[in-house]
């Protein structure tokens, strides 16, 4: 029994690859599936040319939308009970899956940076156009490209020494 809300398919490749495909549809059973732009898969969206664009850019969408909604309420809150808020909501979802992150351009990661930055302002209530690096520090947040670099390293080491994966933890976002 097939979920027709739930069943997508992708096709992946070159572009070269993708102009000689033509494939319109999958049937199975009497359901015929369509190919997609684009399909998430255990939260992370994966286009046909795996550049995650579409990833990030859902990431920053929701990101940007709690921050906004964080940013309503901040002025009642403490700098802590916002950096809880912020980690629940924003932090959180901006670095699940991030090892799919190594190695893309800097300009696709620069979208996230934007995000940590944004997610440090609202927290200490810094001006737009106030210098950010000194709120990234106090508060131990890595850049996202090491960020991304730690995490991987993290994960190889503990995989390398048989821990198991799922116990990485984090200290530098507390």
């Amino acid at each position: 029994m097939i979920n027709n809300a739930k069943t997508d398919f992708l096709i992946i490749g070159t572009r070269q690859q993708l102009e000689k495909t033509s494939i319109e549809s999958i049937s199975i059973g009497d359901t015929a599936i369509k190919p997609l732009k684009s399909v998430r898969s255990l939260g992370s969206w994966v286009d046909a040319h795996m550049r995650l664009n579409v990833h990030i850019g859902k990431i920053c969408s929701k990101a940007f939308h709690r921050l906004y909604n964080i940013r309503q309420i901040r002025k009642f809150l403490i700098v802590q009970s916002t950096k809880t808020l912020i980690h629940a909501f924003v932090s959180s979802h901006l670095y699940y899956c991030n090892a799919l992150l190594f190695g893309l351009p800097k300009c696709q990661l620069d979208r996230l940076q934007k995000v940590q930055n944004a997610a440090a302002r609202v927290t200490l209530q810094i001006a737009k156009f106030g210098h950010i690096t000194p709120a990234l520090i106090d508060f131990h947040w890595l850049p996202v490209t090491l960020r991304v670099q730690f995490k991987l390293l993290l994960f190889v080491y503990k995989s390398q020494h048989n821990q198991s994966p799922s116990f990485i933890t984090d200290r530098a976002q507390s």
